[in-house]
C-alpha cells in the first residue's frame, strides 16, 4: 500500500492488519509447486482497495464484524483468482511491474491456481450469515467470466460500441467493487441502510476507477504500473480509443482499426496511436465521462452520516479517480 493511500485509511490499520493475516493464510500449501506459486502470487500485493471499502462502509454505518472480515477475504480471493486468469487470456508478461504467474510457471499452472483460489474463497464461507451473502458471491463468480467472454468477443468482432464497453468494465471491475461495498453494508449489523443506494455507490466507484485506468494507458509520463500502451498492445478497446474513432471518417476508422488489431505492430505504432488519441481530444472526453461516475459516488457519500470514516471514504474515492499509478 503506498504512503498516500495509507494516510487516507490510517483509521483502519487494525482492521487491515487482521485482514492481511486472514488473507495470507490462504497462500500456503504442503505441495511444493503449489506453495511456490501461491507464495509468489501473494507477494504481488495490490492496494487492497476492496477490503478497504468494505471496512469503511461497515465503520460508517455500524461496525466491522467477523462476517465483514470473511467477506472481504472472499472478495479479494475472487479478485486475485480473476487476475491470474486475465493474464493467461491476455498473454500478459507483467503485472505491477512484476512477472506474471503465467510467464513464470506456465498458463496451465496459472489457470489451476486461479481455480484453487476460487475454491479457497468458497471454503472461507463458514456461518449461516455468510450464506446469506451467497447471492453477492455468486453474482461476482458469474460476472467476472462474463466480462472476459464479452471482452474476447469485442476483440474478435472489433466492436467499438460504447454500450458494450461499459458492460465489459461493469462485469470485470465495477462488480467486484460494488460487491465489496455491499458486503461491508450487509455485515455491519445495521438494518436501516439503503442497500441499493450503496450497491450503486460501489458500481459508480468501480466504473470511475476502471475508466481512470484506461486513461493511464495513454499517460505519456508513464507512471502507470501496467505500462504505457499495454491496452493497445493487448488490443483492448477502451474508452479513449472509442472516442478517438468517433472523430475519424469511415476510411480513417477502418485504417486505424487495422493498425490497432495488427498483431505485429511495433512500439512506434503504439506511440502513433497514443499520440493521435491524445491529439483528438478523446482523453478530455474520457475524463468527463469518468467524472460523471465519480460525481454519482460523491453525491451518495454526501448523504451518508458525517464521521471520520465517511471523510476517509470521500478521500479514497478522490484518490482512486485522480491517481497517476
Amino acid at each position: 500500500m503506498d504512503i498516500k493511500l495509507q494516510n487516507i485509511t490510517s483509521g483502519l490499520l487494525e482492521e487491515m492488519a487482521k485482514f492481511e493475516k486472514l488473507f495470507k493464510a490462504n497462500f500456503s500449501s504442503s505441495d511444493e509447486l503449489l506453495n511456490n506459486v501461491l507464495t509468489y502470487t501473494y507477494s504481488l500485493k495490490g492496494k487492497r482497495i476492496r477490503p478497504l471499502l468494505a471496512f469503511l462502509i461497515a465503520k460508517i454505518f455500524g461496525k466491522v464484524t467477523d462476517q465483514t472480515f470473511r467477506s472481504a477475504v472472499i472478495i479479494e480471493l475472487l479478485h486475485t483468482a480473476s487476475l491470474l486468469h486475465d493474464d493467461v487470456i491476455d498473454n500478459s508478461k507483467l503485472r505491477r511491474n512484476n512477472q506474471t504467474i503465467n510467464s513464470l510457471f506456465g498458463d496451465k499452472t496459472a489457470i489451476l491456481v486461479g481455480d484453487y483460489l476460487y475454491g479457497k474463497a468458497l471454503a472461507t464461507i463458514s456461518t449461516k450469515e455468510d450464506f446469506i451473502l451467497m447471492d453477492v458471491f455468486a453474482k461476482i463468480a458469474l460476472q467476472l467470466p462474463r466480462g472476459e467472454i464479452k471482452e474476447t468477443d469485442v476483440t474478435t468482432n472489433k466492436d467499438t460500441d460504447l454500450t458494450t464497453y461499459l458492460k465489459v468494465i461493469h462485469y470485470k471491475t465495477a462488480s467486484l467493487i460494488s460487491a465489496a461495498v455491499e458486503c461491508g453494508a450487509r455485515s455491519c449489523q445495521n438494518p436501516d441502510m439503503d442497500i441499493n443506494e450503496l450497491v450503486l455507490l460501489g458500481g459508480s466507484i468501480g466504473m470511475a476507477f476502471q475508466i481512470r485506468d484506461d486513461i493511464l494507458d495513454y499517460d505519456e509520463s508513464n507512471l502507470a504500473g501496467k505500462g504505457l500502451g499495454n491496452d493497445i498492445r493487448e488490443m483492448k478497446i477502451t474508452l479513449p480509443f472509442i472516442y478517438y474513432l468517433e472523430t475519424l471518417t469511415e476510411k480513417g476508422k477502418s485504417e486505424m482499426l487495422e493498425l490497432f488489431f495488427d498483431t505485429n505492430k511495433e512500439d512506434r505504432d503504439v506511440k502513433t496511436i497514443i499520440s493521435k488519441v491524445r491529439e483528438s481530444g478523446a482523453i478530455e472526453r474520457t475524463i468527463k465521462k469518468q467524472k460523471e461516475y465519480s460525481d454519482k459516488a460523491f453525491k451518495i457519500i454526501d448523504n451518508m452520516p458525517l464521521n471520520d470514516y465517511s471523510v476517509d471514504l470521500r478521500a479514497l474515492v478522490q484518490y482512486l479517480t485522480i491517481r497517476n499509478q
